[in-house]
């Protein structure tokens, strides 16, 4: 796996869950880059989320992905790590059903009487440690009233994936000056999918992560992935 890292530091080349979890305890700002498929990608995402909630209680981390089965497979994969339904929220969008949900996840949600899908009270929400959800569905929180900067930690899986308008609904309604946002992916696997000629003619076929890795501070060599 190979990652970058901007603003203050730089990560090696072969990182681990353990350092990214180090640089993400210490730095404001951090930009992952994982490459090649297969490398473990989202495995790394979920033991840095896990490390980060267990060094600290003050954390509180937004954990977001292009697609729901993206998002189930992060909040999956915690849970299963151990963290409890007082520690961890899926956050659905209210269209879905609570039959759309996974299994796993059935103690990790809210609901309405009728069986859709939706958020606790303020002061419940920002009691969770960590709330997993679709890039789209992020901007529920500061619909409900989440004010920007309580997540400590940001990040976006599959991030290689997601349209730069998904990919900024979180950072823009969400993180301030103090945050630390991760973005992981594969910039050279498959991008946004978009399907509006008028859209793609517009630059919206490249993702956020991809627009970034073409900028000099990124250049492994030339740039020391740094600015």
């Amino acid at each position: 796996m190979r990652s970058s890292i901007n603003h203050r530091g730089h990560l090696p080349l072969l990182c681990s869950a353990r350092e990214l979890s180090f640089r993400l305890l210490t730095q404001s700002w951090t930009l992952t880059r994982i490459l090649s498929p297969g490398t473990g990608k989202t495995v790394t995402i979920v033991e840095a989320i896990r490390q980060v909630h267990d060094s600290n209680v003050s954390t509180r981390i937004l954990a977001c992905a292009p697609s729901n089965s993206a998002a189930d497979q992060i909040a999956e994969k915690l849970a299963a790590a151990g963290l409890t339904p007082r520690q961890l929220f899926r956050m659905y969008a209210p269209s879905r059903y609570k039959d759309q949900a996974s299994d796993k996840l059935q103690d990790y949600v809210r609901l309405t009487l009728d069986g859709h899908f939706t958020v606790p009270e303020l002061d419940a929400l920002k009691r969770y440690r960590v709330v997993v959800a679709t890039c789209v569905a992020a901007s529920m929180l500061a619909g409900v009233g989440v004010p920007r900067g309580h997540y400590s930690h940001v990040f976006i899986d599959e991030a290689g994936q997601a349209t730069e308008p998904e990919a900024f609904i979180s950072i823009k309604t969400l993180a301030d000056p103090g945050t630390n946002v991760v973005l992981s992916g594969d910039p050279k696997q498959l991008g946004p999918i978009i399907r509006s000629g008028i859209a793609r003619e517009l630059g919206l076929e490249k993702s956020y992560l991809d627009r970034l890795m073409e900028r000099e501070a990124y250049d492994i060599v030339a740039g020391h992935a740094r600015t």
